[in-house]
């Protein structure tokens, strides 16, 4: 691979883990590299969030090596702000209230009870 490129991937996959730390909606979390060159809206990154699970995948299309062919200080705020474009969406989803509520408050409760029983290694 081109070292331009992997770059460039090293550093979406450093801001995609330290949203990852910084958004506690955020769990767990994975980088998929789509073949396709946008998204259906014709952008660089979209995100699939699972609510019930605190698990999201980002996908990356290939534009954004057309978009980011290197990493400036221009271009690394371009590339965060598209991953922290699609994090608003999980804010958005979250908030929006829906029949699904009931569901996600007891999952996070849950996960409440889950970390403190994990504090106490039981």
């Amino acid at each position: 691979m081109d070292k331009k490129k992997e770059k460039i991937e090293k550093y979406i996959e450093e801001v995609v883990g330290e949203i990852t730390r910084i958004v506690p909606l955020i769990k767990f979390c994975s980088i998929r590299w789509q073949k396709e060159k946008t998204n259906s809206g014709g952008g660089e990154f979209s995100i699939d969030y699972e609510p019930t699970l605190f698990d999201a995948t980002f996908y990356i299309y290939t534009d954004i090596f057309k978009q980011v062919p290197e990493l400036t200080r221009k271009q690394k705020t371009y590339v965060k702000r598209g991953l922290c474009h699609e994090v608003g969406h999980i804010y958005l989803w979250e908030l929006e209230g829906t029949k699904r509520d009931i569901e996600k408050i007891a999952t996070q409760i849950g996960v409440i009870i889950l970390e403190l029983l994990d504090d106490r290694k039981i």
